[in-house]
């Protein structure tokens, strides 16, 4: 059986009760390496009117390290039927990503991106500000190779500050807490050596961006029990500073939004195509090793 601890902790994550906003998506299971949960755990939860069953499968046998079990899943289910299958790879991977044209194109580019959808009511505070319009890469990242891997966030920016919209929606693109193993974004102030203990962090600073990737995968060992290998993380960036500093930590690093690069903004260092317009393409997500820069 689940222990009571942990029971709490589902429930609590899973935020059931009356007029709660946390959807399908956001639900959180116990850690799969956890000792006291069997091969096969289940839990029903009441979320209003809608009654949740939530079956965590774990097909590796007991002992041995998260790195080599891996191959986690779970499968949620509505009155009526399946809802969603989740398959994590039999190696653990990691896909982290900046926000500010990575996840989102520019404000006001709706009609110049068509690949791009605007949230009506969404704001978004980066650079000039304006209506969140969410890339391609952030509207299907299930279509991508990071559909069975694990997700983060890593950004300079503050994703428009505590409990916005954008932050929600932000999350809900990452598959939320299934694949983040939590909601709280972590403020680290701009320190890079501040070490990190959430896989949503805000205000990273730019050029030190591999410093917070590499102290979360001690977080995801220590306090998640999911150990990667270095080679099968990936983050993916708009801005080239922010990816060439990756050279040599082991770690894969890939500048997006290659085709359509934004405009000069009122910000200091800023000049004409530093940063993405439209935001990561579906196709700039690839599973390969190494560091690379558009062009």
């Amino acid at each position: 059986m689940v222990e009571a601890p942990e029971m709490d902790n589902l429930l609590r994550n899973a935020g059931a009760g009356e007029g709660d906003a946390t959807t399908d998506a956001e639900l959180s299971l116990p850690t799969p390496s956890s000792s006291s949960l069997p091969r096969r755990a289940v839990a029903a939860l009441a979320s209003g009117s809608a009654v949740l069953l939530l079956v965590g499968l774990w097909a590796a046998g007991a002992g041995g390290s998260t790195a080599a079990r891996g191959g986690s899943g779970a499968r949620f289910f509505r009155a009526g039927g399946v809802v969603e299958e989740l398959e994590f790879a039999s190696e653990p991977c990691l896909c982290v990503f900046d926000i500010d044209r990575t996840l989102t194109g520019k404000q006001g580019w709706g009609g110049k991106c068509p690949k791009d959808q605007e949230k009506a009511g969404v704001q978004d505070a980066a650079y000039a500000q304006g209506t969140l319009v969410l890339s391609e890469l952030a509207q299907h990242l299930d279509s991508t190779f990071c559909k069975k891997c694990y997700r983060g966030i890593v950004t300079a920016g503050q994703a428009s500050g505590e409990k916005s919209k954008e932050r929600a929606e932000i999350l809900q693109a990452l598959g939320g807490v299934h694949y983040t193993r939590t909601d709280w974004w972590q403020d680290i102030g701009f320190n890079p050596s501040t070490p990190i203990k959430s896989s949503l962090v805000v205000q990273a600073s730019d050029g030190s961006k591999q410093d917070s990737v590499l102290s979360m995968l001690e977080w995801w060992k220590s306090d998640q029990k999911v150990t990667f290998k270095k080679d099968n993380v990936h983050f993916f960036d708009d801005i080239a500073t922010n990816v060439q500093p990756f050279q040599g930590t082991g770690l894969n690093a890939r500048q997006v939004s290659c085709r359509v690069r934004g405009p000069k903004e009122n910000m200091p260092g800023q000049f004409e195509g530093k940063i993405g317009g439209c935001g990561g393409e579906l196709d700039e997500v690839v599973d390969t090793q190494g560091i690379h820069v558009c062009g």
